[in-house]
């Protein structure tokens, strides 16, 4: 958790998703900043392209025990609307990312069990690389409900802690998605934070796949608070 907490940062991205006819693509900016408690982020993300969802914009301000605020804004409709506890599991603007998979999650939400020590070479093309390979399970039900997660099986590297793979088993205990975390980058190089900036989930049951990349990345550039308000998330723009 500390290796991925930025204080700021933003970037453009793009969320791609296909396997079934032909490829989706939806271009967005996206804002993160971590609030006071030095746990918890607020992450504003607002989408450009394609052009009928202009506009958009998902607002998620992550609260202690398990209470994270998701609001979502409509233009067309000039309406915010939350996104239910019972509903960050489903799916994050038709991709395979849950609302869920694209907030932070958190040491104190799970269990943790050290299962083995793997190559992982192929996945960082580091010589040799041997990852942690951990299983963490949902600390409490609300988190299970909120990510509709019974466990998650991830791949640590051990130089800065990241995840480059990972599997996700839905509440029957059978594997749902499986995860591959590539482009992993030291965004800020003077407190050693590091970013995926591209992450693809596959649901192996569908078959269908999303691709998230990020872009023109800017850490610790100093994101305003107001930044993440109700006000700014229904200008739309």
């Amino acid at each position: 958790e500390e290796a991925r907490k930025v204080d700021d940062v933003n970037s453009s991205a793009t969320i791609t998703t296909g396997g079934k006819g032909a490829e989706k693509i939806k271009k967005f900016t996206w804002w993160r900043k971590l609030t006071a408690d030095k746990v918890h982020f607020n992450t504003l993300t607002r989408f450009h392209e394609p052009a009928e969802v202009r506009g958009e914009g998902i607002l998620f301000l992550e609260k202690g025990d398990d209470q994270n605020d998701v609001q979502m804004y409509l233009p067309a409709y000039k309406k915010i609307r939350r996104v239910e506890s019972q509903s960050q599991s489903g799916s994050f603007m038709g991709s395979e990312f849950s609302y869920s998979d694209i907030a932070s999650p958190h040491l104190d939400d799970y269990t943790y069990k050290y299962l083995r020590e793997t190559d992982c070479s192929a996945e960082t093309g580091a010589k040799n690389m041997k990852c942690h390979e951990d299983e963490a399970i949902p600390s409490t039900e609300a988190v299970k409900e909120r990510t509709g997660y019974s466990k998650t099986v991830q791949w640590i590297r051990p130089d800065n802690f990241m995840a480059v793979k990972g599997e996700f088993f839905d509440l029957k205990g059978e594997l749902l998605k499986k995860m591959s975390a590539t482009e992993i980058t030291e965004v800020d190089q003077t407190k050693h934070k590091w970013m995926s900036l591209s992450v693809r989930i596959e649901n192996v049951k569908s078959g269908r796949y999303t691709l998230l990349k990020f872009a023109d990345v800017k850490a610790n550039a100093g994101i305003p608070d107001s930044t993440f308000s109700q006000q700014n998330l229904a200008r739309g723009k």
